[in-house]
């Protein structure tokens, strides 16, 4: 899978996570994704370099731990395969 869809699933997996289905995207370095989780404005940061031989497997590991802070258990399998 290419990084962009990737990185496009990622975005709207966490947008469907919000409490009102809102997220801010900002790219300097890094893609932030920035929404309302749980009644808290919360930052994900998805950091690894594109071209990264595992940039999808990295990735979903960051969403994973993100989720893992914010309490929750979601299966992340079918917005990345």
């Amino acid at each position: 899978m290419k990084c962009k869809k990737i990185n496009e699933n990622i975005i709207k997996f966490l947008k469907n996570l919000t409490d009102d289905n809102c997220v801010d995207v900002i790219q300097s370095r890094h893609i932030k994704i920035v929404g309302i989780f749980g009644g808290e404005k919360r930052t994900c940061v998805i950091s690894p370099s594109p071209k990264s031989r595992n940039y999808e497997k990295n990735v979903t590991s960051y969403v994973r731990r993100f989720l893992r802070s914010l309490n929750i258990e979601c299966d992340t399998s079918p917005y990345f395969k």
